[in-house]
């Protein structure tokens, strides 16, 4: 399986370089997918999507895909037809139209994740990649809208990649929002060549974003059962998710809350409140009264959602 994924990447890597693959190319005399700048958006048009051509599989069937160009590509056995969008195939098909989200840049990635990506000797997927500033001939993109890399929009639950196919998977910021994260952790674990890493940031300690596709926060031990098959090499936190980011940003969102909710003065009331006091309302329930505490309790309730220490919930059987 190992030298499979290696020799998925060797043909890509030998299309992006005008390598000497043979496979049929739309459009020869059209620009390659490669620009000398990096930070330039990534040239999409059919020849990019012929070159990882060979690493796409049908999410449905898992079997291998023909180009039908420039309109879709179809699975070998002609079962299922995926639209060509902007010279990225759409394995997504509840998405509807995708929206494109132009030269929107994302956060930088992590020095570590950079490593990662550095260090694979063969393709590396990147899930919900947003607007990457840099990109890598060996790195494909997966989104489910069009940024500026985007190569693949797809859903993560069912990646449209070849078993084995990849030499790193790499998911920042993603798991959260994600509707089932075990079965995102199952596929990732199939495209993986055996020895593959993975490597993801996800949230634990962070309050409502993205709104209303915010789903889970998940501590070490709910990370490590995500990931149970996998051998686990660290899990740590890292620089830009250490406690100080918790408790800046949950004030940074207590603040908006009262000012949008309540008042300024009411805002006033919650940032002059030092630490110490915020400290003895948890280990000193006497304590929970005040202008600070009373204001919470008139916020609307749907706007105390984002930060909430957690939900009640009551259901009945169907």
């Amino acid at each position: 399986m190992k030298n499979t994924g290696a020799r998925l990447f060797t043909t890509l890597r030998g299309a992006l370089r005008g390598g000497t693959d043979k496979s049929p190319r739309p459009h020869a005399d059209a620009p390659v997918g490669v620009c000398l700048d990096d930070t330039k958006p990534r040239l999409h048009d059919l020849r990019r999507l012929d070159q990882i051509l060979p690493v796409l599989r049908c999410p449905e069937t898992g079997l291998a895909l023909s180009a039908n160009w420039p309109d879709e590509l179809v699975s070998v056995d002609g079962s299922r037809r995926w639209p060509i969008i902007s010279g990225r195939p759409n394995f997504y098909p509840s998405l509807g139209l995708p929206i494109d989200h132009g030269q929107h840049l994302s956060h930088p990635i992590c020095t570590e994740a950079q490593a990662v990506i550095d260090a694979a000797d063969g393709l590396v997927l990147s899930l919900s990649a947003g607007g990457s500033l840099r990109w890598n001939p060996k790195v494909v993109e997966l989104e489910a809208g069009i940024f500026r890399n985007t190569d693949v929009l797809a859903d993560a639950h069912r990646l449209p990649f070849a078993n084995g196919a990849c030499a790193a998977v790499v998911a920042l910021n993603a798991f959260e929002h994600y509707r089932d994260p075990f079965q995102v952790a199952r596929e990732i674990a199939r495209v993986l060549r055996p020895g593959g890493l993975v490597f993801i940031h996800t949230a634990f300690l962070q309050p409502l974003h993205e709104s209303p596709r915010h789903f889970y926060n998940a501590t070490r031990f709910g990370i490590l059962e995500w990931f149970s098959g996998f051998d686990t090499e660290e899990l740590r936190v890292s620089e830009n998710f250490n406690p100080v980011h918790t408790v800046a940003w949950i004030a940074a969102e207590a603040e908006r809350m009262l000012k949008s909710s309540l008042s300024s003065e009411e805002a006033k009331h919650l940032l002059d409140t030092t630490l110490r006091e915020y400290a003895k309302m948890w280990t000193d329930p006497s304590c929970r009264k005040g202008p600070v505490w009373d204001a919470f309790l008139r916020v609307p309730a749907d706007k105390q959602e984002g930060i909430a220490a957690g939900f009640e919930y009551i259901g009945r059987r169907k």
